[in-house]
């Protein structure tokens, strides 16, 4: 099906933020298999009940709409609704970004376990990179060294230590010239 076959809401009934529209909307273009309009509408419109087309999207047959539901439930704040639906699907950008966006250590923290876990040690290196500023030094380091990724861990050990140093300096130089 050729994307945008339907048109936008946003081009058919301007600035209408309907529930009864939008939710028939969104059920015409799932029946018509047009996920690029679909994701469209959901980033556009607002007003209609996002996590039971989540849900309804989940169970979808093509891929692109188990990755509209996990994008719903990322926009709603169901970070392990979310990721869970990625990980099933071998959508492993989708789950970091996800973690990344979560803001919350232990949502990165156990995304850096399961990928681990499962022996992906480009999508480990891949968390180190995209959620820097949520793991800790600590769980990092002691993940790497029982399960052998040395290599993969480094570069964040580096960068790790440059923040360190260049955070020591600033208080120091605000020390010093505050005295």
């Amino acid at each position: 099906m050729a994307s945008g076959t339907l048109g936008t809401p946003a081009n058919t009934w301007p600035q209408l933020n309907i529930e009864a529209v939008n939710d028939a909307y969104n059920a015409l273009l799932i029946e018509e298999e047009d996920y690029n309009t679909l994701r469209d509408s959901i980033d556009s419109f607002d007003n209609f009940n996002n996590i039971a087309l989540a849900q309804q999207l989940e169970k979808h047959a093509l891929l692109e709409f188990r990755r509209l539901a996990a994008h719903l439930y990322k926009k709603n704040t169901k970070w392990d609704d979310s990721i869970t639906l990625s990980k099933q699907d071998k959508l492993f950008k989708d789950a970091i970004v996800t973690a990344s966006a979560s803001n919350s250590v232990e949502v990165a923290e156990d995304l850096l376990t399961y990928f681990v876990d499962i022996g992906n040690k480009e999508c480990f290196a891949a968390v180190l990179y995209v959620c820097f500023d949520l793991l800790r030094a600590d769980v990092v380091e002691e993940l790497s060294w029982r399960h052998g990724l040395n290599d993969f861990y480094m570069p964040y050990k580096i960068q790790n230590r440059r923040t360190l140093v260049n955070k020591v300096g600033k208080r120091h130089a605000f020390f010093k010239d505050g005295s």
